[in-house]
C-alpha cells in the first residue's frame, strides 16, 4: 500500500472515530469555547499541533511502515475500557470524569489505528506528537480541584513574600485571604492561574522537544514551570493590589484584572527563556567537546 493510499486511510479513521465520539467531542468543544472553563481553552489546538509536528517529521516518522497488529489490539482495548469507564461515569452524573474518559479513550483508538494503519516503528519516531494528544485530555475532578489547590496555596505563599520584599503592610488572615490599608484581597480559586499555567506548560513541553535532546533537561526545563508561573502569578496579583492601594481600586475589578493574563503569562515565558538557552548552550557545549575528542 503506498503511503498516500495510508493516509487517506487514517484520515477516514480519524472522522470515523470523531463521529463515533461526536457526543464528547461536542461538549469539549462546547467547554474549550465558555469562558468560564477557560483552563480547557488550549484543547482544540492540540491535535492539530500534533498533526503539524508529523508532518514535519514525516520523512522520519514514515520510513518503514509496516502494520502492527498486536499493539493496536492492546490500543483499542483500552480504548474500549476508557469508553465502558466514560459510561460508567455518565450514568453517575459526573460529567467531568466521563469527558476525561471519554476523550482519553479516543486517543487510544487513534493510536491503534495509526499503528494499524502505520505500524510500531511510526509509531516509535512519532511517539512525541502522539503523546502530545494526551494534553487535550481534560482533567477528571479530582486531579483539577488538586492541581487548583496547589496553584492557589503556591500563588497565595508568593505573594506574601513580595508583600514583604516590597515593604507592603499585610495581615495575613488565613491562608488565602490578606487584610491590606483599605483593601482586603483573596487569592480565590480564579486566581490560581490554571489556564496561564497549562498554556504555560504547552508551550515549554513543545521548546524542550524542539530545542532539546535529552531528557533530563526537557524534564528540568518543564519543573520549571510550576516555580515560574506562580511567580508570575503573585506578580500579577500584587501589581494590582498596589494599583488599587496607591492609584484606583478600579484596578481591582478593571479589565487588567480580567484580561491581563496573557501579558503577565508572556511574562512568565520571558523568565523562562534564560533557562531553555542555559540547557541549550550547555549541549552545544557538549556536542563540541565531543567532536573535539573524536577528531
Amino acid at each position: 500500500m503506498t503511503p498516500l493510499r495510508r493516509h487517506a486511510f487514517f484520515a477516514l479513521f480519524i472522522a470515523a472515530t470523531i463521529l463515533v465520539f461526536l457526543k464528547p467531542v461536542r461538549a469539549l468543544a462546547a467547554l474549550a469555547m465558555d469562558l468560564s472553563e477557560s483552563h480547557l481553552s488550549h484543547v482544540g489546538l492540540i491535535p492539530l499541533m500534533s498533526a503539524v509536528l508529523i508532518f514535519w517529521n514525516r520523512e522520519r516518522i514514515f520510513r518503514d511502515l509496516r502494520p502492527s497488529v498486536v499493539p493496536a489490539a492492546a490500543a483499542f482495548l483500552i480504548g474500549g475500557l476508557l469508553s465502558y469507564l466514560g459510561w460508567t461515569y455518565e450514568a453517575r452524573g459526573e460529567s467531568s470524569n466521563y469527558l476525561a474518559a471519554m476523550t482519553a479513550a479516543m486517543a487510544f483508538f487513534w493510536y491503534g489505528g495509526f499503528l494499524v494503519i502505520y505500524g510500531a516503528q511510526a509509531f516509535k519516531a512519532a511517539l512525541f506528537p502522539l503523546l502530545f494528544l494526551g494534553m487535550m485530555i481534560p482533567l477528571p475532578d479530582g486531579m483539577l480541584t488538586a492541581f487548583v489547590r496547589m496553584l492557589q496555596m503556591g500563588s497565595a505563599e508568593m505573594v506574601a513574600i513580595l508583600f514583604a520584599v516590597t515593604g507592603t503592610p499585610a495581615y495575613r488572615a488565613n491562608d488565602i485571604v490578606f487584610a491590606l490599608p483599605n483593601l482586603t484581597i483573596e487569592v480565590a480559586e480564579a486566581c490560581s492561574g490554571i489556564r496561564s499555567t497549562l498554556v504555560m506548560l504547552i508551550i515549554t513541553l513543545l521548546a524542550a522537544y524542539l530545542s532539546l535532546k535529552s531528557n533530563w533537561k526537557r524534564t528540568a526545563l518543564l519543573l520549571a514551570v510550576i516555580p515560574i508561573s506562580l511567580f508570575k502569578n503573585a506578580v500579577r496579583i500584587v501589581t494590582l493590589t498596589l494599583l488599587a492601594i496607591h492609584y484606583d481600586m478600579g484596578f481591582i475589578t478593571g479589565s487588567l484584572h480580567h484580561e491581563g493574563g496573557v501579558v503577565f503569562m508572556a511574562a512568565g515565558l520571558v523568565l523562562m527563556y534564560p533557562l531553555l538557552a542555559l540547557l541549550v548552550r550547555s549541549e552545544d557545549k557538549k556536542k563540541f567537546i565531543e567532536a573535539g575528542v573524536r577528531s
